[in-house]
């Protein structure tokens, strides 16, 4: 019995650490999947946050379509909260995909995932590769063949390097098992010491990460987990100023810290 007790606990230990990594290694796929279809999405949209963003609301609702939450009266709400305990129907349907995407938009507006645009920069459309017409600033995208190679002065980018979109994706990740849940953000949130020599952190100020993995809400752990892509433009990049809450207040572009 001894042996038993003694055993079991570090063995259910490693079974729900397994079970929550294995939940971690699934969001990752996801989230290499949304980053593709977020650049997809920018390459087409001429470069605009809210393409991108909708994009990857779209790749990332799979992780969070469940036919227990679905839309009631205009608002997502669980079987719980509707008072129904006798189990979802079999099918998904719309509402609960809708749910889902709604709930990833969520995310970025409470700063739980973010999308940080890496190319084109603020300097690529400052330079002599942007052309402004009609109160429009652009990166022309036709005919980059032919058109000259040698970077610009002030983004050291050719008009080639300023086609081409990169985004880098940060997503908050919330830890579901219990315990583990516990046991995995102290270990990301705090520094290695001499009694917990496993730690691995904590992230810098400020940061992404740092915010988080932070403990303000009790009910929520989470891991950050990181993603990008590269594409080539197929639409010419324009300068948006808007992105959701991702905005430096000086120049109206994305500058997060990971």
């Amino acid at each position: 019995m001894v042996e038993f007790v003694v055993i079991a606990s570090v063995l259910l230990l490693l079974i729900m650490g397994t079970i929550q990594f294995a939940m971690i290694y699934q969001a990752k796929i996801t989230l290499n999947y949304a980053a593709f279809e977020t650049a997809r999405a920018g390459s087409l949209n001429n470069a605009r946050m809210w393409a991108m963003e909708l994009a990857f609301a779209r790749a990332m609702a799979p992780l969070y379509t469940t036919p227990y939450v679905k839309d009631s009266g205009g608002t997502c709400k669980s079987d719980f909260e509707l008072g129904r305990f006798e189990g979802p129907e079999v099918a998904l349907q719309l509402s609960n995909v809708k749910c889902a995407r709604e709930h990833v938009r969520d995310m970025l507006a409470e700063g739980h995932a973010r999308i940080l645009l890496v190319n084109p920069g603020p300097d690529s459309f400052d330079g002599d590769n942007a052309v402004t017409e009609h109160g429009r600033t652009f990166i022309p995208n036709d005919n980059l063949m032919y058109r000259s190679a040698f970077p610009d002065a002030l983004s050291g980018q050719s008009v080639q390097d300023a086609n081409l979109i990169k985004v880098h994706i940060g997503y908050c990740f919330e830890l579901l098992v219990p315990l583990v849940d516990r046991l995995i953000n102290r270990m990301v949130a705090s520094a290695p010491s001499t009694l917990e020599p496993e730690n691995f952190g904590p992230a810098a100020a400020g940061s992404f990460a740092a915010a988080c993995t932070a403990t303000h809400d009790p009910q929520r752990y989470g891991v950050p987990i990181y993603a990008q892509a590269v594409m080539r433009m197929q639409s010419e990049p324009v300068r948006d100023a808007f992105c959701s809450g991702q905005c430096s207040e000086d120049s109206g572009w994305p500058r997060a810290k990971f």
